[in-house]
């Protein structure tokens, strides 16, 4: 068995220096998690930038509404997906691959995620004098099942376009400086922000045998509406 070559850090990424956005054009973009938070502007700069995007949330309104105001670059779409199921992210990509020029998965943002707002109770303290009640880990499920197999499915999808450079295989993840740091009460979103970095430090092992480049961007506080609507109004790290 060959011996896999070496991971090596080149340092940080010199953000000073232009991007070259033309090479968006064209490209077939999936965002899930992409009716707000980052999941929205980040759907807009892609279709701006002439990149087709397939924008999946469950929120078929505010979903709908963001397609239908890119409809001015004619390469915007909604899909209605729920992250944990297997099938709608199956159905999210072969829709995205659909509607692409060139029937391809180029670019996957793997973005939908839920916080504490959305119910943690793995922390809060039982009667001791009463059975231990289960947990619902909702988040771990959204989180990290629900990106687990958009990674699943992004490498199957990629592997079926041509491996040259004019095509592309990438794949972000949304993380979080929770990663790095302790985050007292956020018992199972930090869980998974570190877990999916361990998925990411694993996947860079073996993800360039097939062409893929696989990134975890981290976060500190930004405002959304990840958060429940008594506090959206906070920062949501």
């Amino acid at each position: 068995m060959p011996q896999l070559p070496r991971y090596e850090y080149t340092g940080p990424v010199d953000c000073t220096i232009p991007t070259n956005r033309e090479v968006l054009k064209g490209k077939s973009v999936v965002v899930t998690g992409g009716k707000n938070r980052m999941g929205e502007p980040t759907a807009r700069a892609f279709a701006a930038e002439g990149a087709f995007v397939a924008i999946s949330d469950l929120d078929i309104t505010k979903g709908n509404g963001v397609a239908e105001e890119l409809k001015l670059y004619r390469n915007a779409q909604f899909v209605k997906c729920d992250t944990t199921s297997w099938e709608d992210q199956v159905s999210m990509f072969e829709a995205a691959i659909a509607h692409s020029p060139h029937k391809s998965c180029d670019i996957v943002i793997a973005n939908a995620g839920i916080s504490r707002a959305s119910g943690d109770d793995l922390w809060p303290l039982d009667d001791p004098d009463s059975a231990p009640v289960k947990p619902k880990l909702n988040i771990v499920n959204v989180n990290l099942i629900g990106t687990m197999y958009t990674w699943k499915l992004a490498v199957h999808y990629f592997r079926k376009q041509p491996d040259t450079e004019d095509w592309d295989r990438c794949f972000i993840m949304t993380g979080s400086m929770t990663a790095w740091i302790d985050s007292p009460a956020n018992w199972q979103y930090t869980s998974t922000k570190y877990a999916l970095q361990g998925l990411m430090r694993t996947a860079r092992r073996n993800s360039h045998e097939q062409g893929i480049r696989i990134n975890y961007v981290a976060p500190c506080y930004v405002k959304s509406a990840i958060r429940s609507a008594e506090d959206e109004a906070q920062a949501d790290i």
